[in-house]
């Protein structure tokens, strides 16, 4: 199988959807970014990796079923202008 990108907008995460953007590349593993804009997205996803951050997901992106793992998180929260951004190691959960 050759590489693939996988780049879009929303994530189910425990029958739950997010409207997050995901930017994935990599063979069987894919690996890159979710990120979310906003204060409220940005706020949603903090508190979410927090709680899921030593364990790995089960999420579905782009119509596929992946199990992810969480490598840390960046935020920048400006006077203006919020964001986050999770680094993720995706494999497909057949």
């Amino acid at each position: 199988m050759g590489s693939r990108c996988l780049k879009g907008r929303g994530i189910i995460l425990g029958g739950r959807f997010e409207n997050w953007i995901y930017d994935l590349n990599g063979d069987e593993t894919l690996n890159g970014f979710i990120s979310a804009e906003g204060w409220e997205e940005a706020k949603l996803m903090n508190a979410w990796y927090e709680i899921n951050k030593d364990t790995s997901v089960s999420a579905m992106i782009s119509d596929e079923s992946f199990v992810i793992r969480l490598m840390g998180i960046e935020c920048d929260e400006s006077g203006h202008y919020s964001s986050s951004r999770i680094k993720v190691v995706a494999e497909c959960d057949f």
